[in-house]
């Protein structure tokens, strides 16, 4: 058998994208193991979730980290010493920065709860997506996910 998949994840809010993945590897469905969860909300259940599967979790923002630099340092610091190997965002609200996407350039995924680009962009998070596209009444909708 070959190694697992070591899995990191950015999460802002609740987790759903993060809390299904990890019980995908905890049945085996997922060749993989989550090895951090860093989250820029001390508060979000994206960490909780973390926690209560015994995955690193960390809090990382610029309440931590005033300086941009710094921060994005620390992010890339943190999933690199927990041994990431792929970067999983799901439902990260912040932009990443140089050294994390010169680090995992072409080895981080992207979850986003409806289909690209049509309802994309500012505020087309969490809710508020479906909301959307259920009142521009479309037949059908989905999840994308991409590098």
């Amino acid at each position: 058998m070959t190694n697992k998949l070591r899995l990191g994840f950015l999460a802002s809010h609740g987790g759903t994208n993060l809390q299904a993945i990890l019980d995908a590897c905890a049945a085996s469905r997922l060749h993989a193991e989550p090895r951090v969860v860093i989250s820029n909300n001390s508060a979000s259940g994206a960490l909780d979730r973390a926690r209560r599967a015994g995955v690193a979790a960390i809090h990382l923002s610029g309440r931590t980290h005033p300086d941009a630099e710094e921060l994005d340092q620390a992010i890339c610091a943190a999933l690199t010493e927990n041994g990431a190997e792929v970067v999983c965002l799901c439902g990260y609200m912040k932009r990443l920065g140089k050294s994390t996407l010169s680090t995992f350039d072409g080895r981080i995924l992207n979850i986003h709860p409806a289909l690209l680009p049509k309802f994309g962009g500012q505020g087309f998070y969490g809710e508020a997506v479906h909301v959307a596209v259920l009142a521009a009444g479309e037949r059908e909708s989905g999840a994308t996910v991409h590098l």
